[in-house]
């Protein structure tokens, strides 16, 4: 079946199959939903690293009436969103596996048994605990930590940088959490921990490093882009050859022959250049990172010739093919307009219906579908057979679409019983159900 992309305000050329023997077909066309759900997207950014993709997408998105295309800045704005969100989920779900624990347990726990401290927490082991901040300062090194209130000894905090800013707006006497790696009392930087020794005399410090405040929920996007499409073209060529059985000849072109008479059949060496395309895409709402959807199109062809230097270079190979999986893609987006070609029944009992039925015949071949469903109507109502009821079902579809058909085949089905009928009156439903689907998905 062939198929071309829905285009809203555009009449759809309609694609006939083959025809059966001698039998008279009718187009009809239906308009197939769209397999990904692209509820809520209006404004689309496209980023390809091809830009005959980003063309084709753009034409046939806009095309729909549908969709606008997002601007390079609008594109790179999301693309700086998506990779700090990107960063932040990675970082929330490290947060995620931390041991939660109270800065009075920890320290307590250290000060009774400074080994069973470390085999519960210590070793780098990812910790959350809050406390009261007794100081912040900097370290011999340069790095920021908040001094947490446990009484003799403390608990310092070392923030990574990312999170300075944040410390910036803490307080001495706020409460805070934080999650962090915890080394005990015996921190690997020793420069640090002579520091401590020097600040507090006899106290100890529990040292938690790289440490990070807890994430809030993760931000959406709040720009305009609705969604996103990622492409991907990737192109392989093959070169090859194969040999072809030829009539040898002499050179002014006669046929060379052996003893026999026979003529001389020589290998002829024929080289082959392949070419695969693959294109790759991926469509994410913008909003919130999530995907819509994602899969590989391809295409193939090759060139072929004696002279290998007169074979087609491969952009021009790839040219030819490109729009076919480009199309399939957009496709996966947005509805597409399809044409079934359904056979007319023949009259086979009732001679004098099936002699007016010429002229209705006629009418059908000429394309004139609205004439020719009034004309098997008129035959139907005189003879009831089922053959001109079921034409006239059918060009009714041509002419006014399947709604309009639906009521004459479900008529016809009830009274003759005809399994044909059932069956057709069955695919009417499902084309009228495809088209109400493709409509609303346009207008969401």
């Amino acid at each position: 079946m062939k198929n071309k992309l829905f285009f809203a305000g555009m009449a759809a050329l309609p694609f006939i199959l083959a025809l059966n023997g001698c039998a008279t077909t009718v187009p009809v066309s239906y308009t197939e939903p769209a397999r990904l759900n692209m509820s809520g997207v209006k404004r689309v950014a496209i980023k390809s690293n091809d830009d005959k993709a980003t063309s084709f997408i753009s034409q046939q998105l806009t095309g729909t009436g549908k969709y606008t295309i997002a601007t390079p800045d609008e594109l790179k704005e999301w693309e700086g969103w998506r990779a700090e969100r990107q960063s932040l989920e990675q970082l929330a779900a490290k947060q995620s596996t931390a041991t939660e624990v109270s800065s009075a347990d920890l320290i307590a726990a250290y000060q009774a048994s400074e080994v069973a401290g470390d085999k519960s927490y210590g070793g780098g082991k990812l910790l959350k605990t809050s406390g009261v901040v007794k100081e912040i300062g900097k370290s011999s090194r340069q790095r920021y930590f908040a001094r947490l209130d446990t009484g003799k000894d403390s608990i310092d905090v070392y923030f990574a940088d990312s999170e300075i800013d944040q410390l910036a707006s803490v307080n001495k006497g706020q409460t805070i959490t934080a999650i962090g790696e915890c080394h005990g009392f015996n921190p690997p930087n020793m420069e640090d921990t002579a520091e401590i020794l020097r600040i507090l005399g006899a106290g100890r410090s529990v040292k938690i490093t790289d440490a990070t405040f807890p994430l809030g929920q993760l931000k959406d996007y709040p720009g305009q882009v609705d969604a996103a499409i990622l492409l991907n073209k990737d192109r392989s060529v093959k070169d090859d050859f194969h040999t072809v059985k030829e009539t040898a000849t002499d050179g002014d072109g006669n046929v060379l022959k052996d003893a026999d008479g026979k003529s001389i059949q020589v290998d002829v060496k024929v080289y082959d250049r392949n070419i695969t395309l693959n294109i790759g895409y991926q469509v994410i709402r913008t909003r919130d990172g999530s995907p819509i959807g994602q899969g590989t199109k391809s295409a193939t062809t090759k060139d072929s010739n004696k002279d290998q230097s007169k074979l087609a270079d491969p952009a021009t190979l790839e040219s030819k093919i490109i729009n076919n999986p480009l199309a399939e893609i957009t496709s996966e987006m947005v509805p597409t307009e399809r044409t079934l070609s359904l056979k007319l029944e023949k009259e086979k009992e009732n001679k004098e219906a099936k002699k007016e039925m010429g002229g209705a015949d006629k009418l059908a071949k000429a394309k004139d579908y609205k004439a020719a469903a009034e004309a098997y109507g008129k035959i139907y109502a005189q003879y009831k057979n089922f053959a001109a009821g079921y034409n006239q079902a059918l060009l009714t579809e041509a002419a006014d679409g399947v709604e309009a058909a639906i009521g004459l085949m479900e008529d016809l089905s009830k009274k003759t019983g005809n399994s044909i009928a059932q069956t057709t009156l069955a695919e009417m439903q499902g084309r009228l159900a495809a088209n109400q689907k493709s409509a609303q998905q346009l207008s969401d």
